[in-house]
């Protein structure tokens, strides 16, 4: 019962969704979302490996600077099947301890195919999360998109939902031919990024419905997103006020148990 009063003092007392200045509203939407990836443009690395990323399976991705989107370098897949045999390359990268409950994320691409695949050649994205004990959550299975040969393309993936309690991230990029003699696939990758839309508005929604769902923890870490993000934000105030009785009710709880 207290558990629900504190809910509804909470809300009558505090709303932040509905106070927004022309201010916060004038960046447009891109500018607001973050980018977790390190070296998404594969421009550190060493010769052929890429700082950060991961090149695996029976014939794998190299960093190269023979074509690129941005910068000097890029990810190049060139698939060949040695007979009848199929050829795979999986581009990897692992992200820990970056990711906020509560916010919908977005992953993007630039892809350049350098040929027409052959042989049932088909390209595929991956995403799975895990929780803090390194266990996996769940995943969005390989999806499969399309690119132009010749042609930088953007594949923008958009509303990605993180499930609860996800602290870790990995992306897998699969390049991959059938059981065909001839088949093969060319391709460039560069410019990955996996964001947050962490915009003050996104930020807010989030916060007021993690304290509806009374899962305060996460609330509590929205929170210091946002302050460390908008330090002059007009809400700020009252985004304090809402920590503080956040952390005291947490403390009251801990003390009745």
């Amino acid at each position: 019962m207290k558990s629900l009063i504190f809910i509804h003092s909470l809300f009558l007392t505090f709303s932040i969704g509905s106070i927004f200045s022309d201010e916060n509203q004038e960046n447009e939407a891109d500018a607001n979302r973050s980018a977790v990836i390190y070296n998404s443009s594969f421009e550190e690395g060493d010769g052929e490996e890429a700082l950060g990323w991961a090149f695996t399976h029976s014939q794998p991705a190299v960093r190269t600077d023979s074509d690129f989107h941005t910068g000097s370098y890029s990810a190049y897949v060139n698939l060949i099947n040695e007979g009848e045999k199929p050829s795979e390359a999986h581009i990897v990268k692992n992200i820990d301890g970056k990711l906020l409950g509560g916010l919908n994320y977005e992953l993007s691409f630039f892809v350049k195919q350098k040929k027409k695949g052959t042989g049932g050649y088909i390209q595929q994205y991956f995403i799975e999360w895990f929780n803090e004990d390194k266990q996996i959550v769940e995943g969005t299975g390989f999806k499969q998109f399309n690119s132009t040969v010749g042609l930088w393309e953007e594949i923008i993936v958009p509303d990605i939902k993180i499930p609860e309690s996800v602290r870790s991230v990995k992306l897998l990029f699969r390049f991959v031919t059938g059981a065909t003699s001839g088949g093969g696939g060319e391709v460039f990758i560069d410019d990955i990024n996996f964001r947050a839309d962490d915009s003050p508005e996104a930020l807010s929604t989030a916060i007021n419905r993690k304290v509806d769902q009374a899962q305060f923890q996460i609330a509590l870490e929205l929170i210091d997103d946002f302050l460390t993000k908008y330090p002059s934000d007009p809400q700020n105030l009252k985004i304090k006020g809402l920590k503080a009785r956040l952390i005291k009710f947490q403390d009251l709880e801990e003390s009745n148990d």
